[in-house]
């Protein structure tokens, strides 16, 4: 781990001591590899994915990536040793890295060279960034009107009686940015439509370097939700008046207490008027 300052800004960097494929670990590499993997949980930081220029992206460098991947963090590629090869060839790694991440193409790729520090100050602006967009919130009511324009403008493609419909749309958390969508019937929402689903978000609120995490739900578990929502205001409620019901039984029982019953008012007026009787009489 180490501190850096960066235009008056702390970076800290944490260092993966290697994370290798988990078939062909030894025993020291699978502490380090836990190690490592109990640390993205719980700090959840920016990962910087370094890759050899002059060796290219590997099916290791693939698996690796994918590991990353299901911690949904933000992350940046940077091809290092950029300065041992000439523009063409790098050029073809670039491409190649483009095309090995078809499926993750809202990741940066950066070309540096940890020798000549060319480059590096750009991966201080990108991490920023990429914090910034982990950390983004979208309004409800705007993402609700974007998502029902463009599945209205191009209806999505489904089989004879099997339409997915997105009833309701909301973001629930952030780093990773999660949503939450209701449909009339979850199990027909398949790969292409949540796929659809995160390309329509990434055209409009970008989310540059961050993966999102997509939910579906069905129509019932959010009738479900809002059924259980009032139960609790309910119960809340009834807690409230039961406690209002109980305070003013307490101050009447201290007004009765305090106040002469209606014998004893009865018997002084009585005792009062026998005495004017009876100095009239004398």
């Amino acid at each position: 781990m180490a501190n850096v300052t960066h235009k008056n800004r702390l970076y800290t960097f944490y260092d993966t001591a290697g994370i290798s494929k988990r078939g062909k670990m030894h025993e020291i590499v699978k502490i380090s590899y836990n190690k490592t993997m109990d640390m993205i949980k719980y700090v959840r930081p920016i990962v910087i994915f370094m890759i050899d220029a002059t060796d290219g992206i590997s099916h290791r460098d693939m698996t690796i990536f994918q590991e990353v991947q299901i911690q949904a963090l933000p992350i940046m590629f940077c091809v290092n040793k950029s300065d041992l090869v000439d523009k063409k060839e790098l050029q073809k790694q670039e491409n190649a890295v483009v095309a090995n991440l078809d499926f993750a193409k809202y990741i940066p790729v950066l070309n540096i060279s940890a020798k000549t520090g060319q480059w590096l100050d750009k991966i201080f602006e990108i991490a920023k960034d990429l914090r910034k967009e982990s950390e983004k919130r979208i309004d409800t009511g705007k993402l609700n009107k974007i998502i029902s324009a463009e599945y209205i403008s191009r209806p999505p493609r489904f089989p004879r009686n099997r339409i997915c419909k997105i009833l309701y749309i909301t973001q629930t958390d952030i780093n990773a940015p999660t949503f939450v969508a209701f449909i009339n019937h979850k199990d027909r929402a398949n790969f292409a439509f949540k796929k659809r689903l995160e390309n329509t978000i990434r055209r409009h609120f970008k989310f540059i370097g961050t993966p999102i995490v997509i939910k579906f739900k069905d129509r019932e578990e959010k009738k479900e939700e809002k059924i259980a929502e009032n139960d609790g205001e309910q119960i809340d409620r009834g807690g409230r008046t039961a406690k209002k019901t109980k305070v003013r039984s307490t101050t009447r029982e201290l007004m009765k207490s305090k106040s002469p019953s209606k014998k004893n008012w009865k018997r002084g007026r009585s005792s009062s008027s026998n005495k004017v009787e009876r100095v009239g009489r004398q």
